[in-house]
C-alpha cells in the first residue's frame, strides 16, 4: 500500500519527469502534462479576473520583452549596483563550460537592505504581477543572482558550446525565468533565442512530448529535451533572437524552446536573472 502511494505521489510530484517507462509508453506524461495544466487554470481563475495586454501575451506566447522597463534614475543606480557586485557580500560561483566563463553570484534577502536599487526593482510591481500571473500563484522573491557569460577563449579540439547548443525545453510545466538586462546585447553576445508560443499544447507538441519521454535519459537538472534540426521543422517554431538594448526585461517559461546564440570571442552577457520552480500539482495559491 505504501509503496504504491509512494508512485502515486511519484506521478503529482514536482519532478519533470517520472522514468516509468511502461507508464510513459502508455502517455503518463502526456497526462502529467494536461493535468497540471488544469491545476494551473484553477489557481489562475482564483487570483485573477482580467489581464493587460502585455500580461496576455507572457499567458499566450510564453514570453514578454519590455523595453525600458526602469525609469532612468533607477536603472542607473541598479547598473551601478551590478557593476560593483564585489563591495556586496553573496555566494559567488565561477563556472567553466570550455569556450565561456560564467560568473553568478547570488543574494538572498538579508543582503537587500545593503543594495537599495536591487530590493526596489524585487519588489516593483508591475514585475510582481507579471510573475505572479505567469505561474498563477502570489509570489514573493527570496534571492536573486547577477550573470555574467564571457566568452574569452577557444578551447581547441572540440566544438565550442555556444555554437552547438540546440533548442531544448526545460521542463513540460509552467516554469518561470526572468533576465533584466544590464548591457546592450549584440547578435555576436550569444543573445538568448527563443521560439514563443512553443509552449501552446498543439498536437506536434504533444507528439513530441510523448516521443521524448520514451526516449528519456537525463539527470534531473538538465534541460528535459532538446529537439534537432528535423524536429525544428516538424514543430513549425519562429525563432526570434533577444537582440536587445539594456533596460529590457525579459520573462520566459522555461517550457517554451530556447537556446543561447552563437557568441563571438571577447563577447559578454550581462543580466540579473530570477528563477521560479514549484510543484505543478498543488492547488496552493501563495509562496
Amino acid at each position: 500500500m505504501s509503496k504504491s502511494v509512494s508512485n502515486m505521489s511519484g506521478v503529482l510530484s514536482g519532478q519533470k519527469f517520472v522514468k516509468k517507462k511502461l507508464l510513459n509508453l502508455f502517455g503518463l506524461h502526456i497526462f502529467r502534462i494536461l493535468v497540471a495544466n488544469v491545476y494551473f487554470n484553477i489557481r489562475s481563475k482564483k487570483l485573477f479576473s482580467e489581464f493587460t495586454n502585455e500580461e496576455e501575451i507572457l499567458k499566450t506566447d510564453g514570453v514578454i520583452v519590455i523595453h525600458d522597463f526602469l525609469p532612468l534614475n533607477e536603472f542607473e543606480g541598479l547598473k551601478n549596483e551590478f557593476d560593483n557586485q564585489k563591495k556586496y557580500e553573496g555566494n559567488e560561483q565561477i563556472i567553466d563550460e570550455g569556450d565561456s566563463t560564467w560568473v553568478r553570484k547570488k543574494f538572498s534577502r538579508r543582503h537587500f537592505e545593503k543594495m537599495p536599487f536591487t530590493k526596489k526593482f524585487l519588489t516593483n510591481q508591475k514585475l510582481l504581477k507579471f510573475i505572479n500571473i505567469a505561474e498563477s500563484r502570489i509570489l514573493s522573491i527570496p534571492a536573486v543572482w547577477f550573470d555574467t557569460i564571457s566568452y574569452e577563449k577557444r578551447v581547441s579540439g572540440i566544438q565550442n558550446s555556444s555554437e552547438v547548443e540546440t533548442f531544448h525545453s526545460d521542463i513540460s510545466f509552467p516554469s518561470h525565468k526572468v533576465f533584466f538586462l544590464i548591457h546592450d546585447i549584440k547578435d555576436e553576445d550569444g543573445p538568448l533565442t527563443f521560439c514563443p508560443g512553443s509552449n501552446k499544447f498543439s498536437l506536434r507538441r504533444l507528439w513530441m512530448e510523448y516521443k521524448k519521454s520514451n526516449q528519456y535519459d537525463r539527470e534531473e537538472n538538465d534541460a528535459f529535451y532538446t529537439i534537432n534540426k528535423k524536429e525544428e521543422s516538424f514543430l513549425k517554431l519562429n525563432i526570434i533572437k533577444g537582440i536587445v538594448p539594456k533596460n529590457t526585461l525579459i520573462i520566459m517559461n522555461g517550457n517554451i524552446f530556447h537556446k543561447r546564440g552563437n557568441a563571438s570571442v571577447g563577447s559578454k552577457r550581462s543580466a540579473i536573472f530570477l528563477q521560479f520552480r514549484y510543484n505543478p500539482f498543488s492547488l496552493k495559491t501563495q509562496i
